[in-house]
């Protein structure tokens, strides 16, 4: 049978259809990249927020189609979608064959093995749908932040931390598979452990990084309010663990914050980034922020506009609010015009375009290591990333000159854009 499976969403979602491939990797099994020719058609949902919502349901239709024209026999929906919404899509979309509402992604490996009544032993080791040289690495699920705004902990449950063996264990076998860079996910990495006693995420940190041939180790997902100095020394001493951290601060606003529930006051998140930056003065700092939240007039968003001309963030997301059912947020007064959203995101990221491409023009002439993720044959030429970018999210460096996926190489910084760096590979005797 051939199987085709969707990933939608965060990198999250691409560890669970990592797991989930795994258990029906088997004998009478073909796992193909194209939805035309399956048999089996797998959609792991997204249901974050509206637009993911609505990015899923297209998904399925899109699904429906090809097994209308007769050349997909099943589908099958897993993940956030069907863990809020099973009975309604159940009762909307007869036509799917099934919707998994569960979180364990082995079991639901097996009940289709069943269902399709599919032969042979499963790996269960990872099959990585990233290159093969980086992986993501989940060390919990659910989230007790109950942030205002935000479904995850109605649809993923409370804090879970992993035990730290099982997580290690877990990297051991990535490395020895030939993956060379692992990243730390979690809805909160900065969480981990907190909801049992044993290791926190600095000992955890400590215990991967100890993997001998692990190259990189980056750490995404970190909350403000619970990330400590232990963390923090690790990533200015730790030679694995690259020079960068991902730190949603969301707002700067305290009125904002409070009614966020984001349980830090803008004093304090000012005085963490100013620590971060003298600890660790060559670190990349990635946040993201939210426009339009409710009650958020000109006073505060020129407040955070402000903010982040003056932090400079190396690298930054925006994100328009967006009012989801069952959140406290949605109740609200003053909700946002959807116009001044627009125009508020369209503000921060020309800001943010500017910030970037002068940091940027500071690196020509520098050697950097950069790690190559592909090749593109239409531009024929290497793409990579230096210690302060995560896949797919943030720069690129366009290597001219020949190299090798995977591999790690030093390049001269030739030129500057506002999102990619290019340059040429060097030989350091």
């Amino acid at each position: 049978m051939k199987i085709y499976l969707q990933t939608l969403g965060c990198p999250k979602n691409v560890v669970d259809s990592e797991i989930l491939l795994s258990t029906l990797d088997v004998d009478d099994v073909t796992l193909t990249t194209d939805a035309k020719q399956a048999e089996c058609i797998i959609i792991n949902t997204c249901a974050f927020l509206l637009s993911a919502r609505e990015e899923a349901i297209e998904t399925i239709f899109d699904a429906l189609r090809l097994k209308q024209a007769g050349s997909c026999k099943h589908i099958v929906v897993v993940g956030c979608l069907p863990q809020k919404y099973k009975k309604e899509l159940e009762q909307e979309l007869p036509e799917i064959d099934f919707f998994f509402d569960e979180l364990d992604f082995v079991q639901i490996g097996r009940r289709l093995k069943n269902f399709l009544r599919l032969s042979g032993g499963a790996r269960y080791n990872r099959y990585l749908i990233t290159p093969k040289h980086y992986a993501y690495l989940k060390i919990a699920e659910g989230c007790d932040n109950r942030c205002s705004y935000c479904t995850i902990p109605s649809i993923k449950g409370r804090y879970r931390s992993r035990s730290r063996q099982s997580i290690i264990n877990e990297a051991d076998q990535l490395v020895d598979s030939g993956v060379r860079e692992l990243i730390l996910i979690a809805q909160d990495t900065t969480s981990y452990g907190r909801d049992e006693k044993g290791a926190l995420l600095a000992d955890l940190i400590r215990g991967v990084g100890a993997i001998d041939d692990l190259k990189w180790l980056r750490l995404m997902y970190t909350h403000p309010a619970h990330l400590d100095h232990d963390v923090l020394q690790e990533i200015r001493t730790n030679d694995k663990l690259c020079k960068y951290i991902d730190l949603p601060i969301q707002h700067i606003s305290d009125s904002i914050l409070r009614s966020m529930n984001r349980r830090i006051r803008s004093a304090d998140l000012k005085d963490l980034l100013s620590t971060i930056r003298s600890m660790i003065p060559d670190i990349a700092i990635r946040t993201s922020v939210i426009v339009g939240y409710p009650g958020e007039s000109d006073k505060e968003y020129i407040e955070l506009r402000d903010f982040l001309a003056d932090m400079r963030f190396e690298r930054l997301g925006v994100f328009k609010y967006s009012r989801e059912e069952d959140t406290p947020a949605a109740d609200l007064d003053d909700q946002v015009p959807e116009h001044v959203k627009d125009e508020r995101v369209e503000e921060l990221m020309y800001l943010q375009e500017s910030i970037s491409l002068e940091n940027n023009q500071r690196l020509i002439g520098r050697v950097l290591e950069v790690v190559i993720d592909e090749f593109d044959p239409e531009e024929n030429r290497y793409i990579g990333r230096t210690q302060w970018d995560c896949p797919e999210i943030d720069n690129r460096v366009i290597v001219k000159g020949d190299t090798t996926v995977g591999s790690y190489i030093n390049i001269e910084v030739q030129e500057a854009m506002e999102y990619d760096i290019v340059g040429s590979p060097v030989d350091i005797r």
